[in-house]
């Protein structure tokens, strides 16, 4: 009788039935690699690349590298930023830069300059006190673009003619 019960458990055990998964039973395979998604039939979806899914399984994103792992701008694919700068004349004794967002990611960015005062205005890129880029004048009710690789950090953004940064002139944008 307790040969036939060890025999009874183990064919159970091989089944299943006890709570056994088949992949922990004797002679079963491997399963496969896990992503740390719950509904691995959506791996290659967009689903799969939301950040609930990378930051489970610390996996990938679309290009191969780790989430976050990129140092460089530039080495980032899909297409650029955009952020547009717009700057303002409240009155004569305070004006104002207004971004479009506070923060942008790394890499290359559209950085479009819109003067809706009535003088002339520049724009000057400036990160830890190096002029990294400079707009030419613009004139006003005129835009001008450029695409800009922005490295990450802290970058203050102004209008380097006459006093116009003293009066307000100046923003401040975080490149993650």
């Amino acid at each position: 009788m307790g040969r036939a019960l060890a025999g009874l458990l183990a064919l159970l055990l091989a089944a299943g039935a006890l709570g056994a998964s088949p992949a922990t039973s004797i002679g079963a395979s491997k399963p496969a690699a896990k992503h740390g998604c719950k509904k691995p039939k959506h791996k290659r979806s967009r689903q799969h690349r939301k950040k609930r899914c990378r930051k489970k399984s610390g996996g990938t994103t679309p290009s191969g590298d780790k989430p976050g792992s990129t140092d460089e701008p530039g080495d980032q694919t899909g297409p650029p930023g955009r952020l547009l700068a717009t700057e303002l004349e409240i009155s004569p004794t305070e004006l104002r830069l207004q971004l479009s967002r506070a923060s942008v990611a790394a890499g290359p960015t559209i950085v479009q300059q819109y003067n809706s005062g009535a003088d002339p205005h520049n724009l000057i890129l400036e990160r830890q006190g190096t002029v990294a880029f400079s707009y030419p004048t613009l004139d006003p009710g005129l835009s001008q673009s450029q695409t800009v690789n922005l490295a990450r950090g802290t970058w203050t953004l102004y209008c380097g003619l006459l006093d116009h940064r003293a009066l307000g002139m100046q923003a401040t944008l975080t490149v993650n």
